[in-house]
């Protein structure tokens, strides 16, 4: 499938995108998640509000993933503006699902409602229960669940208000966001180790892809943890149940700042790099580092012979990065605070590129 993507994006984009929507939901309906991580994948995918009505119950969910009120009765779905209702599909049994788009449709919104409304059919009330606490724990991780069905989760757990518990994020990078490191440069492969044994994992919609969650109990998680069919992993902090959704945001943070090269990362160990990660995702547009570092990109400069520069490796190490002789190298050191906007040459101006090229990592992660 993945192979048949990017054959498609060099013939038809459109098509590859298309396809993509269908891969997506097939993956939520193998990982037989919940209906509300369905409709949170299709507000992430679309861009708007997705809403489904089924047995008395509505969900709504916005483009970045959070719940929403009902917003009154499902079943006329009006416009504000008294124009035509928004578009839905029905699933089955009375339920259907929307979108509500503002503005003309998306290419791809008559597919991501389709897929929806075909995921939500074939996920029958309980069909969540069929992985053992799956369910639950998508409950315990979404900040927006009641508190009634948090207590309800934790029960179905075992989970005692005191014990703390860390949320381990899982993923394979996808291949736009995946640096390109030579074998000989990859890190060894960790050694094997007993996995440690996690309470309940879940299939989760994030703005960044689909990732897997892992619950484990104390706050001690190797690599071996996450298994072997993941290739990042990102730690959150140990918390007490009732925090689990900072765990699992933090642990969200950590696996977009992994990499080839550091692909176990605690979010307890980026400190002040996690802040600046935080206000990137707030902001209206990228900061003047960031978009150095671009610049530094658009002239040549790869990402590896800066990653190697902020490590303050030897000018010979980042000429082999950036595929130059040293002499050459050294010449086109001179144009690069001009790219940048700083000097590199001191450790300030290394740690601001190495915190530049960790927020622009963050921020194009994606996995799936």
């Amino acid at each position: 499938m993945q192979e048949l993507v990017g054959r498609l994006t060099s013939l038809d984009p459109e098509a590859s995108e298309t396809l993509k929507v269908i891969t997506y939901f097939d993956h939520l309906v193998e990982g037989r998640v919940g209906v509300e991580t369905m409709v949170r994948g299709a507000a992430l995918l679309s861009g708007a509000v997705a809403g489904l009505a089924r047995a008395g119950r509505t969900i709504r969910v916005d483009s970045s993933g959070a719940r929403l009120p009902d917003g009154g009765s499902a079943g006329d779905l009006a416009r504000p503006d008294d124009s035509p209702p928004w578009p839905r599909r029905d699933c089955g049994e009375g339920a259907f699902v929307w979108l509500e788009r503002t503005g003309p449709a998306h290419a791809n919104d008559a597919m991501v409602l389709e897929r929806l409304a075909h995921s939500v059919t074939v996920s029958r009330p309980g069909a969540a229960s069929a992985v053992p606490g799956q369910h639950a724990l998508e409950v315990l991780l979404d900040p927006a669940s009641p508190a009634t069905d948090r207590d309800r989760a934790a029960v179905r757990l075992g989970l005692e208000p005191r014990t703390l518990l860390t949320v381990v994020a899982t993923g394979r990078s996808a291949p736009a966001s995946e640096a390109q490191v030579p074998a000989a440069h990859r890190p060894a492969a960790p050694a094997p180790r007993e996995p440690m044994t996690a309470l309940a994992t879940a299939r989760m919609a994030t703005a960044y892809g689909l990732v897997t969650a892992l619950l484990v109990r104390g706050d001690t998680v190797t690599v071996a943890t996450a298994g072997a069919t993941a290739d990042r992993v990102g730690v959150g902090e140990a918390v007490t149940v009732d925090r689990l959704p900072e765990s699992f945001a933090g642990a969200l943070l950590a696996l977009r700042a992994t990499s080839v090269l550091a692909p176990f990362v605690r979010v307890g160990d980026l400190g002040l790099l996690a802040h600046a990660v935080q206000a990137t995702d707030h902001a209206s547009s990228p900061p003047a580092d960031v978009a150095g570092v671009e610049r530094a990109i658009a002239h040549g400069w790869s990402v590896d012979a800066l990653e190697s520069l902020a490590d303050a490796e030897s000018v010979r190490a980042v000429a082999r990065a950036a595929g130059l002789h040293h002499s050459t190298l050294q010449a086109r050191l001179t144009d690069l605070p001009g790219h940048l906007g700083f000097d590199v040459s001191g450790g300030r101006g290394r740690a601001r590129l190495h915190t530049a090229l960790l927020v622009r990592r963050a921020v194009g992660a994606r996995f799936g």
